[in-house]
């Protein structure tokens, strides 16, 4: 159990500094280019490029991992490159053709990291506490983005931009190494497996209750990923302050992703076990109210509140997409399933967070991204209720 544990440590700090990469982007990246000074199209171009290939390394890999019995060796490959490839941006940003590839290889990279998290985590819970464990392994995509919010602007403001790429990328290229030779290391321990599976084949069986599930992502995404590109430049120009105050913000909201995916978790193994859908359709109601505030708030104090419950809500439900993916897969193809959802919501923040909310917010200006995340939020509601119907037909 103890050995166990360790493993779970080295996935949960790996996957801080995986976004400790992945978070410079769009703070860095604009002060890199000079593209802050053009205007939000030019930028959300790369954002988009980086999200699509994410999404679909993440699906590929996911297939992959469920033929696979090594997660954390091909995890420390994940760091390992990444830590690479983030150090490659300082060296590729005087010419786009070429920063735009290292980014794509980037993305390609960051998406093998949830995969073999996925396939550790069912292989090592029980069906009653995985939730749990899903919910604070998911804590630490937003410890490493508040860590990367709250520290990395300072850090660009003494030592200038580049230093946000090298810092983050040797920092992920050390703990990678270290997470390889580990999964060298590491005892033949047998495990207590949650799913005992024979024979991986690619059987990926689509049902009704998938694709609604995978809409409802495509929706939460949107809100998860704009929020992720845009935050700091939109509220840095809606209230008129500086990228260090923006950050702080975005930070607020990464804080309280971190309370949404740990309560959230533990509340759904032991109050929403039967039908965690209801959960989720409860978080998106308070996910479009959160957003209609906003969209009215013109002052920090009131961005702070809406930022703080908004993480909440999004990563909570981030959370559980997860775990129910997890239950209506089938035992082959779990981290297949797992993954072509995510696939759904980063090819939603490819094209809609990306680039149609760039172009939404230049042309109509920035209190159209709270607006477009209420629709959003609503979409996914009708999702997930349909979805809650069909458990509730389940258990009748």
């Amino acid at each position: 159990m103890n050995h166990i544990f360790f493993q779970y440590l080295l996935f949960f700090f790996g996957y801080v500094l995986l976004y400790l990469s992945r978070q410079s982007i769009p703070i860095a990246l604009p002060l890199l280019t000079d593209a802050g000074h053009t205007n939000h199209v030019k930028l959300s171009y790369f954002f988009a490029c980086f999200s699509f290939f994410y999404g679909v390394s993440k699906f590929v890999n996911g297939i992959v991992m469920d033929f696979k019995n090594n997660p954390l060796f091909m995890f420390g490959l994940c760091n390992v490159v990444t830590g690479l490839l983030t150090i490659g941006i300082v060296l590729s940003y005087n010419n786009l053709t070429l920063l735009l590839s290292t980014l794509i290889l980037l993305a390609w990279a960051q998406g093998i990291g949830w995969p073999a998290i996925t396939k550790f985590m069912v292989t090592n819970s029980s069906i009653s506490s995985i939730a749990s464990l899903w919910g604070v392994m998911s804590a630490s995509q937003q410890l490493g983005s508040c860590i990367t919010l709250v520290v990395l602007p300072s850090i660009i403001k003494m030592y200038g931009a580049k230093s946000a790429f090298l810092y983050s990328g040797l920092l992920c290229l050390l703990f990678g190494i270290y997470i390889i030779l580990k999964a060298y290391c590491k005892e033949n321990t047998n495990f207590t497996t949650y799913y005992k599976v024979q024979k991986s084949q690619i059987d990926i069986k689509m049902t009704s209750s998938i694709w609604f599930l995978c809409g409802a992502t495509f929706c939460a995404y949107i809100i998860k990923m704009g929020i992720f590109f845009w935050f700091p430049i939109i509220l840095k120009d809606k209230l008129q302050i500086s990228l260090v105050q923006s950050s702080l913000i975005t930070g607020v909201y990464d804080l309280g992703g971190i309370l949404g995916t740990l309560i959230t978790g533990r509340i759904s193994d032991i109050y929403f076990f039967q039908n965690r859908s209801l959960l989720a359709l409860l978080y998106m109601l308070g996910i479009t109210f959160t957003f209609i505030a906003m969209n009215f708030g013109q002052n920090i104090i009131l961005m702070n509140l809406g930022a703080i419950l908004s993480g909440f809500f999004i990563f909570g439900v981030q959370v559980l997409t997860g775990v129910i993916a997890v239950n209506i897969a089938s035992q082959n193809n779990v981290c297949a399933i797992v993954s072509l959802t995510g696939l759904f919501g980063y090819i939603a923040s490819a094209i809609f967070s990306c680039v149609l909310l760039g172009v939404l917010v230049t042309h109509c200006g920035n209190s159209i991204m709270f607006s477009f995340f209420s629709i959003c939020s609503v979409i996914a509601l009708v999702c997930f209720s349909i979805l809650l119907s069909r458990d509730l037909k389940k258990t009748e």
